[in-house]
């Protein structure tokens, strides 16, 4: 082998190598990217729905202690980006590594379309037809945020807007966009009941006259329907719709206050800007909370501790129940009080399980409905 062949197969070995090393450092950084688009976080609009209220139907009633399955979260499956990589011909004694630098991916492109996906299916997902009436406006011409109004109603309403981009955003008092087309939604059921023919009456009356003002069309599902599935959703919600509260009473002396405080420390459970003390998960959501017995603020004593748990907003499953039952247990130990129901009766060992067991039911009537505990949908129609 000559010299001459020998310093082209070294050369041509180089340059490979150079080129696998540039698509390496190319892919890194297109993960890096990607991963920085996908952390980013997004508005959580349950936090602005309005304060819980207690559904009628299940006004006072309670079970006992209780908790939910935790849902498993879908992950969709990733697949790694395809780079292309330049050939490169070993017969030549020289590359032209300009040529590598004009075929570097276009990045921020595909970045800023996975932020806008992810925007896209977060908005739609806000409007759901089995839990919400829907009212679809096409406009003629784009219709400014500004002149979008909230349609405000007796339920939670959604206005989704469709951008001249192409992708559909909520629409609130911050929007600046323009859209081509709306969807005004209303929920069908909540904690207050369902949805009633005059409410649903004045909301369309308002998205109708919207449309007219802007030479819109607009089109209303079939209302007799959607009235009886706002009905048969309310009763089905009623029916799981459970409080638990598990009480620690005082025999004798009240509990002094500075004690209970060491135990929530000690036990995870911190006090809020409420004034009362929550068991959170690792994502900051409440589990079940410990109060007044008597719902009074806390003072330096107290005559009963209640925990609640309030099922079909809570996800979690049945280990939470049992976490929550091993804490008011150890509570009432160290108090030296009673663990009782709300009609005063000892919670032994078998009352707690027979509450486990109706958890259990609960939990499946859910599942059955697609209405897991504690997700979006759940915390819609049990506030």
């Amino acid at each position: 082998m000559t010299d001459l062949q020998l310093g082209s197969l070294i050369a041509g070995g180089a340059i490979v190598a150079a080129v696998y090393a540039f698509n390496w450092w190319q892919e890194h950084r297109y993960r890096k990217q990607a991963q920085r688009a996908f952390a980013q976080n997004q508005p959580d609009v349950l936090l602005e729905t309005q304060k819980n209220m207690v559904r009628p139907a299940a006004s006072g009633q309670r079970l006992e202690p209780m908790i939910e399955p935790v849902a498993q979260p879908v992950v969709a499956e990733r697949r790694e980006p395809q780079l292309d990589v330049p050939q490169v011909d070993l017969d030549d004694d020289v590359a032209d590594f300009d040529d590598i630098d004009a075929a570097e991916p276009q990045i921020a492109p595909v970045a800023k379309q996975v932020e806008l996906q992810d925007v896209e299916v977060l908005a739609t997902s806000q409007l759901d037809p089995s839990l919400d009436f829907i009212a679809d406006v096409h406009a003629g011409e784009s219709i400014p945020a500004a002149e979008v109004p909230q349609f405000p109603a007796a339920k939670r309403v959604m206005v989704l807007g469709l951008t001249d981009a192409g992708q559909w955003e909520v629409v609130n008092s911050r929007s600046t966009g323009r859209y081509t087309a709306l969807r005004a939604g209303v929920q069908l059921a909540d904690r207050q009941g369902s949805l009633t023919q005059e409410q649903l009456n004045a909301f369309c009356m308002l998205v109708q006259q919207f449309a007219d003002e802007h030479e819109a069309v607009v089109t209303f599902p079939q209302r007799s329907g959607k009235l009886s599935a706002a009905k048969e959703l309310d009763e089905f919600c009623a029916s799981v719709d459970v409080l638990i509260g598990m009480n620690v009473m005082a025999k004798g002396k009240p509990f002094p206050m500075e004690k209970v405080r060491l135990f929530a420390d000690q036990t995870g459970l911190a006090r809020g800007g409420d004034g009362l003390y929550h068991y959170r998960s690792e994502s900051g959501k409440a589990l079940f909370s410990l109060v007044n017995q008597d719902q009074t603020p806390f003072g330096n004593t107290s005559e009963g501790l209640t925990f609640l748990f309030d099922v079909p907003r809570v996800a979690g499953g049945l280990p939470v129940f049992d976490h929550l039952s091993e804490i008011a247990q150890q509570l009432a130990n160290l108090l030296a009080g009673d663990l009782v129901d709300d009609s005063g009766r000892p919670l032994a060992p078998g009352s707690i399980a027979n509450i486990r067991r109706q958890l259990t039911n609960i939990y499946a009537q859910m599942d059955d409905r697609g209405i897991a505990p504690g997700s979006m949908a759940a915390l819609r129609l049990f506030a």
